[in-house]
Formats: C-alpha cells, sequence, structure tokens
C-alpha cells in the first residue's frame, strides 16, 4: 500500500518544525531583519504549496464527513488567516522580532494541531485507500509544473489559458492558506 497522505504531511510538518526551530534561534541571536524576512518568506512559500494538496484534498474530503463548520476545521481556518497577516506585515517590512516570533509560534501551533488533531481525525474517518491516492506526489507534481507552464504561456501571451486557476483566485479564497507573493498553498 502506498504512504498516507497523512504520513507524509507528518514528514513534511516535521522539517516545517525544524526550521521553525532555526529562525526562533535566528531571532535569539538578533540576526538582521531582512535575513529574518528571507527565511520567513522560505518558510511560509513551502507551507503554502502544502496547504494548496491540502486544500484540494484532505480537507474537502474531511468537511465532506463531518462538514465544513466543524470546529477543528474552523480552528485551521482561522489559524491560516492569522498567520497571513503575520506574513503581509513581514513582507511589507513593518516588522520587529517579536512579529517573526509571533509567526513562529502560530505556525507551530498550527503544525501540531495538525499532525495531532486533523490528521488523526483524517486517519479515523477516511478510508486508508483514499488518504493513501491522496499521497500520489508524482501526479500533483506534474499537475503543479503543467499549470505553472500554462500559465507562464498565458502571461507571455496576454491570455489565460483554459482551465487553468489564475493566482489571484486561488490566493483569494478563504480557507486553508498561508498567503505568498507569486507562489502557492
Amino acid at each position: 500500500m502506498s504512504m498516507k497522505i497523512t504520513d507524509r504531511r507528518k514528514a513534511e510538518h516535521g522539517v516545517l518544525l525544524c526550521q521553525l526551530d532555526h529562525l526562533q534561534d535566528l531571532v535569539g541571536r538578533k540576526t538582521p531583519r531582512e535575513v529574518l524576512a528571507a527565511v520567513v518568506e522560505t518558510i511560509a512559500r513551502a507551507g503554502e504549496r502544502l496547504t494548496s494538496t491540502d486544500d484540494g484534498l484532505l480537507y474537502p474530503a474531511l468537511a465532506r464527513v463531518i462538514g465544513r463548520r466543524f470546529p477543528l476545521l474552523q480552528k485551521s481556518e482561522a489559524a491560516l488567516e492569522e498567520l497571513h497577516q503575520l506574513v503581509a506585515q513581514i513582507r511589507s517590512g513593518s516588522f520587529d522580532e517579536t512579529t517573526v516570533s509571533a509567526f513562529v509560534e502560530r505556525l507551530r501551533a498550527h503544525l501540531e494541531r495538525e499532525i495531532h488533531d486533523v490528521f488523526v481525525l483524517a486517519e479515523e474517518l477516511l478510508p486508508t485507500e483514499e488518504l493513501a491516492s491522496m499521497s500520489n506526489w508524482d501526479a500533483h507534481h506534474v499537475y503543479v509544473v503543467n499549470a505553472e507552464r500554462q500559465r507562464r504561456q498565458g502571461d507571455a501571451s496576454g491570455d489565460v489559458p483554459v482551465g487553468v486557476p489564475d493566482a489571484e483566485s486561488a490566493d483569494d479564497r478563504p480557507s486553508r492558506r498561508i498567503k505568498c507573493a507569486g507562489s502557492l498553498a
């Protein structure tokens, strides 16, 4: 049997948690703000890439079973909105070490909630075969790469390719994202 998306996400979240440890260490060493902003941007972009798959696969499957208003799903959505606001503040240049530490704290809490609550719930409610089918990295990667190629071709011609969501509509969704300029969920 293939790896379940929940197992894949736990491993990916572990990497992000290590990056957050490093970022918090940088804050403690009084690292220049420009470096802190670059590290936050790197982590935020990676986080948004992960949430794009969750938005399209895991969370809709859970919502189908327990409803979109389920408190745990609502809490995740609210946490991501708060993270979006912190990232936007850091990108604007109006931030200090306290803002970066808040980003670390909030993202760590969100990742831990997903690992220990959301993924456990998904494994209890969704069939193993469905969770495994969501974890096909190759298929997802090919889709993302092809969509980006089509978007660039459309940008060069001034047209938006049919069937490729534009960046604004994807980023404007109110659910499950850490918004990153020029990227991701």
